[in-house]
């Protein structure tokens, strides 16, 4: 039989795992990828963030020296040196990739890529396809009314080139991409300014923890403007000044604009396959991740919905699966997918939060308990946050979690592993957890919801 013929166009999160998961199945892989391998996760977003915000932690725990019976004194920055280490974390995971692709014979074609008719045009080169798996990614969104040529204003793509931290650091937008900005520069040094159009933080998460995160920000010395938008921004060559809508004015060395992301579909001759796309510019899928074309696939960001890496890879992996079984599919379940904030301190989700499990009528059960009272945290000086269990009260099964504290994004896949498996909130509050961790807040939150908590209760 002769190997079917899968063309990938985009090489990030989602392409990756599409071209490697194809030559898994035996097909003759071609990955279309006009950048770096590994997308904007690998090179422009979740790695270089994480690189950059372990060492921002690092000078925060340092700050607080004291607390531990520590004398540490002359903190500065190399930033060069931060930005170097971050490319050299960056450089070694794309290493990674590039090696895959080489193992698994996939061949890697660096140009941008278009189609016509059945086939994709890449440089000088045409494809011929069985099926294509669109994984295009997103691109930072500009602000229109906002100078985005101007060197002072950047948006997270222009981070990584910064030469020096920013004295002065105007962020438009608080949601997940502005507060982890606001998380990693404040202990830097940076004078941090958020301005966000709603009423909160982080639109995503539930109004409590939102608002305990804000205070947390404040008093790390972060000014929050809720309810505000920038109506005009006056230039200079190296400075801005920010005009808010209430007549505030914040002169800044830079502006970073962080109000989302834009697919990278337009241009590429989807809509001329007979692909549909949304007016906001996201191919059309259905719960299978075929288009409206049966030969064409779409996952990732470009798609919708949650723009999640590990999101993304599973997508294109069931993505990838459907098309070369084509009477084996499955349907995309996204029932329990973490949600994770690399924030100071981290945020996690998983499933459904209280108000929207009581709109999707549930009657709640909720199990809650802090870290304060858990004693691996307050050794390691992190008692803020806590974790909050919602499952059902008629069955008591689990159906979400929020965890804000030390390691809530590690701590989140324990939640995930028990709702996948249809844990009760019972039954998760009889797993022994081991003393002292931070991970005991779990078994802690889950005993209180049906209150036998020892100290809680």
């Amino acid at each position: 039989m002769t190997a079917a013929k899968v063309v990938v166009l985009g090489g990030g999160p989602a392409g990756d795992v599409a071209a490697l998961r194809a030559a898994q199945m035996g097909a003759d892989v071609v990955l279309v990828e006009r950048r770096e391998l590994g997308g904007t996760c690998l090179n422009r977003g979740c790695v270089p963030s994480k690189a950059l915000l372990a060492i921002s932690a690092l000078a925060s725990k340092i700050q607080r020296a004291d607390e531990f019976g520590l004398v540490v004194s002359g903190l500065s920055f190399d930033f060069p040196r931060m930005q170097a280490r971050k490319d050299e974390i960056v450089l070694k995971m794309r290493r990674g990739v590039e090696a895959a692709c080489q193992r698994h014979k996939v061949r890697v074609v660096p140009a941008q890529g278009h189609l016509e008719g059945a086939e994709v045009v890449a440089g000088e080169e045409r494809f011929a396809y069985d099926q294509l798996i669109v994984c295009v990614g997103t691109e930072p969104s500009g602000l229109s009314g906002i100078d985005m040529a101007h060197p002072r204003v950047i948006t997270s793509d222009g981070v990584w080139t910064l030469t020096e931290i920013p004295q002065e650091l105007v962020i438009i937008g608080g949601g997940v991409i502005g507060c982890e900005f606001a998380s990693l520069f404040a202990p830097l040094g940076s004078d941090v300014t958020v301005v966000e159009m709603l009423p909160q933080l982080l639109a995503g998460v539930d109004r409590r923890t939102s608002q305990q995160f804000q205070r947390l920000l404040e008093a790390r010395g972060v000014k929050v403007h809720l309810d505000s938008k920038v109506e005009e921004v006056r230039y200079r060559e190296d400075a801005v000044t920010a005009v808010l809508s209430g007549g505030v004015e914040i002169d800044a060395d830079t502006l970073l604009v962080a109000v989302g992301r834009t697919p990278q579909t337009e241009g590429i001759g989807l809509e001329e396959a007979g692909v549909l796309v949304s007016p906001r510019g996201h191919i059309e899928v259905d719960e299978y991740l075929r288009t409206a074309n049966p030969a064409i696939w779409g996952a990732g960001d470009c798609i919708g919905g949650l723009q999640l890496a590990h999101l993304a890879s599973a997508e294109a992996a069931r993505a990838t699966e459907n098309a070369l079984e084509p009477t084996r599919m499955r349907p995309m379940d996204r029932t329990v997918v973490p949600n994770c904030i690399f924030t100071s301190p981290e945020i996690a989700t998983v499933g459904l939060t209280a108000d929207l499990a009581r709109e999707t009528g549930h009657e709640v059960r909720l199990g809650q308990a802090r870290f304060v009272g858990e004693a691996k945290a307050l050794a390691e000086g992190e008692p803020e946050g806590y974790v909050q269990l919602v499952a059902d009260a008629v069955d008591d099964r689990l159906l979400g979690a929020t965890i804000m504290g030390p390691h809530a994004v590690e701590l989140i896949h324990e939640v995930g592993v028990a709702i996948s498996d249809g844990f009760t909130m019972a039954e998760l509050g009889d797993v022994i957890h081991a003393h002292p961790t931070v991970s005991e807040v779990v078994m802690d939150a889950a005993q209180q919801g049906h209150g036998i908590a020892p100290y809680l209760s």
